[in-house]
């Protein structure tokens, strides 16, 4: 397919000729900078991981008195020194006195490339011969797409969120490659991003009550299974809206106190339970109580499911395999915390440690059940 500017051309009967924009002044408060633009309209499109990006270039942009202006966006991007919601003749205005411009492949990006801007450009549904900047050279145009799981969505929504795969490093250093400040390369290699390393959960043991700041609409788990102290347990119940972890029942009665913040109830089962009445179920329900049991050994999965066909019951994930090769230097940031008595803890492995200030990879069982919530690399 050829790109989708040669389509348009040739189904509209016109020939391809340079856009004509008049840009409307827009004050920018920085002699030197960059621009980066993310959609607000198109999931496909944005990037997630802009954060790691900026973290990467930030200490050679500093030395260069450099900053980074973000285009567009719902929410403003982790490290930029300025988010701009203006019109697009306006940001036509501060795309003319960028270092360098850095997007998704969009109308910004081929603007970029008609001002002969260095554009990097990210491509998230639409290979990259279908829509790179078409109106400069070559040089000044790096446009980077994933390993396609065999072809783009070609559409807003991609389940996949294949543009995400594109490693950080690799367009860190497309950045660096047009500002020319230093020769030194980013000493950074992404090892593995877990599937859920976007989801933050926040998860706290209650053996004794501090305070937390959770997001909008975020629910705290409240993990009774790693240990338990019932004043602290019903102060986080009382004060957050949570879910909770056990491996035992808890009673109608202590349920009914905290039913108005419980939305969710994990219970950990094996076989040597005694069968739960069915009247506790119905208590459950009454009370908008979600109940789900885990079984943690396989064999007694079936047994289980058979003894309680109405209540969910699903299989422990014990995944104790690491998903990458790593040094013993690697390092990794998490979505997940996990809090107890005011220290905070990147994983279930180093919280049973007792590694509160460590992001070091633990090569354990219990490190690798987690590694969905991680994202590993390791620096020179």
């Amino acid at each position: 397919m050829s790109h989708l500017i040669e389509e348009y051309a040739k189904n509209l009967g016109v020939k391809i000729s340079s856009p004509v924009l008049k840009d409307h002044y827009f004050p920018v408060l920085f002699d030197k900078y960059i621009t980066i633009h993310q959609p607000s309209d198109m999931p496909s499109k944005t990037y997630s991981h802009y954060d790691v990006v900026i973290s990467l270039l930030k200490p050679f942009l500093e030395r260069a008195k450099i900053k980074i202006v973000q285009l567009g966006g719902n929410k403003k991007i982790e490290g930029v020194d300025s988010a701009l919601n203006i019109s697009f003749k306006q940001q036509a205005f501060v795309l003319s006195n960028s270092l360098a411009h850095l997007g998704c492949d969009s109308s910004l990006a081929q603007l970029s490339s008609h001002k002969k801007i260095p554009t990097v450009t990210l491509c998230g549904n639409a290979f990259a011969s279908n829509v790179k900047p078409v109106f400069s050279s070559g040089s000044l145009n790096t446009t980077l797409e994933p390993e396609w799981d065999k072809k783009p969505c070609f559409n807003s929504e991609d389940p996949k969120k294949q543009i995400d795969t594109i490693k950080p490093e690799l367009i860190a250093e497309s950045v660096l490659k047009y500002l020319k400040i230093e020769k030194e390369k980013i000493r950074f290699t992404t090892k593995y991003i877990g599937p859920s390393f976007l989801s933050p959960v926040v998860e706290v043991v209650p053996t004794s009550f501090v305070p937390l700041r959770l997001l909008p609409e975020q629910r705290l788990m409240v993990r009774c299974d790693y240990g338990c102290n019932e004043d602290a347990f019903l102060e986080y119940c009382f004060k957050y809206p949570v879910m909770i972890s056990s491996k035992d029942l808890i009673q109608p009665h202590g349920l009914k106190k905290i039913a108005h913040n419980l939305s969710n109830f994990y219970l950990f089962i094996d076989e040597k339970w005694d069968t739960i009445p069915d009247n506790y179920f119905n208590i459950l329900k009454n009370m908008n109580i979600n109940l789900s049991m885990i079984v943690k050994k396989e064999k007694y999965l079936n047994d289980i499911r058979n003894k309680y066909f109405d209540i969910p019951v699903s299989l422990y994930s014990d995944s104790t395999k690491a998903p990458c090769n790593f040094s013993e230097d690697a390092r990794f940031m998490s979505s997940l915390r996990l809090i107890e008595g005011g220290k905070e803890y990147l994983s279930y492995a180093h919280w049973k440690k007792g590694l509160d200030t460590n992001n070091k990879v633990l090569d354990t069982p219990e490190y690798w059940n987690e590694s969905d919530h991680f994202y590993i690399y390791e620096r020179d």
